[in-house]
């Protein structure tokens, strides 16, 4: 059977696809020439030209994503019930922008499909349920490109025979070098792109291929582990590694968040049915790291304070003049910075004793003014000196007033 165009086109596409699904597509495609142009355009014609899969329930979006998936609309989802990312795009934006949607439902029972195209349809998902939730239901599977697209969602909640995984890229290509050469038909690439021809026949070539393989599988992977909030090398590790996982199997990796049913998820988001429990442990989860992100303020918070304190204490401004220091830090949130100018500006004094409660020896009882400031001690009984007029005290923490009213 002669190959055809559809053919040649799937054999030239990577697809993120399970091998019975990629047999289904290669299928379809070397069947194209048992379907006419009039054919494919009489089925075409059963449906409104701007015609989409959107379906509603109430005030949930339903957005179905069945059999392989393509980048575009063509014969393979016309004919072969198959589902186009753009078709999937449009319809995502447009119950995103509808008000009358509260929240969306992605139906998943795929085997996978292109790479081209699933990622910027990943992404769209990945912005979409910052605006609304947005469920992944599996009731069926959701293999390779379909689970790509899965993981985006706010939650994946699968049936109990669900597969999901299948992580990874293939891609399938024919050697025609021999039946080139038998037909004589040859090659010529331009001198300066050496590279643009890759021999299936060499190491190198199989290399180059396997390389640009491995690069779209990294970026699956990438894009899974952000979707599910894992690393990738979780992903790789825990994910199947290229199988695929089974219901709560598939749970218990990480790769789903619980088992349900399409109902029952349809009747939660309309908020006719019990709160989800995984809504539960994820509110909890937002309330741990909640008050884990408040402890660490307070342990850093604590920490500058101790340093705060420790800076005026150490001040050469604070030598002589140790209680208004200690005054300072304890009792204000001042800066390091404006205590200094505010300590310079008092006269340095051997008379300034440390608060009552730090002293290691009994001190004898001096006067205190009801003028002087915090209390401080304005008689000292070892010398004996006659305390300090008044408006000398005043003076002196004026000048710090005026310092620390300067420096706010």
């Amino acid at each position: 059977m002669p190959e055809t165009r559809a053919l040649q086109a799937a054999l030239a596409e990577p697809w993120a696809i399970t091998a019975e699904g990629l047999e289904l597509v290669l299928s379809v495609a070397a069947r194209e020439h048992n379907v006419s142009i009039e054919a494919l355009e009489a089925y075409r014609s059963k449906h409104v030209p701007t015609a989409e899969r959107l379906q509603e329930r109430g005030t949930v979006a339903i957005i179905e994503a069945r059999g392989p998936l393509f980048r575009r609309a063509n014969i393979f989802t016309s004919i072969s019930g198959a589902t186009s990312y753009d078709i999937m795009a449009r319809d995502l934006q447009a119950a995103l922008d509808n008000p009358s949607y509260r929240s969306i439902v992605l139906n998943f029972d795929t085997p996978g499909g292109e790479v081209t195209g699933v990622d910027e349809l990943a992404k769209a998902i990945r912005a979409g349920k910052a605006i609304k939730p947005i469920v992944a239901y599996v009731g069926g599977s959701a293999a390779s490109a379909g689970y790509w697209l899965a993981s985006q969602a706010t939650e994946i909640v699968i049936a109990d025979t669900a597969i999901l995984g299948s992580i990874g890229v293939r891609a399938a290509f024919q050697d025609t070098s021999k039946k080139d050469a038998e037909a004589g038909r040859r090659e010529f690439i331009s001198s300066q792109s050496p590279s643009k021809r890759t021999d299936l026949s060499s190491d190198e070539g199989r290399a180059r291929i396997q390389n640009t393989i491995d690069a779209l599988a990294d970026v699956f992977i990438a894009t899974v582990a952000q979707g599910r909030r894992v690393k990738p090398d979780d992903v790789i590790a825990k994910f199947g590694g290229g199988d695929v996982l089974i219901g709560s199997a598939a749970v218990a990796a990480g790769m789903a968040d619980r088992i349900g049913t399409f109902e029952a998820v349809v009747a939660q988001l309309a908020g006719r049915g019990p709160t989800p429990p995984n809504s539960k442990r994820i509110a909890k989860m937002n309330n741990e790291e909640i008050d884990a992100a408040r402890k660490e303020g307070e342990k850093i918070g604590a920490t500058a304070e101790r340093t705060r304190i420790q800076a005026i204490l150490n001040l050469p401004e604070a030598k002589g003049r140790e209680a208004s220091a200690m005054h300072l830090a304890f009792t204000t949130d001042l800066s390091a910075d404006v205590v200094k100018g505010a300590l310079a500006g008092l006269s340095a004094s051997t008379t300034e004793q440390a608060p009552e409660s730090e002293q290691k020896q009994p001190q004898p009882t001096g006067q205190r003014s009801s003028e002087a400031p915090s209390g401080l001690v304005t008689f000292d009984p070892k010398t004996d000196q006659p305390q300090p007029p008044v408006e000398k005290t005043k003076a002196s923490w004026g000048k710090v007033t005026d310092k620390l009213n300067a420096s706010m």
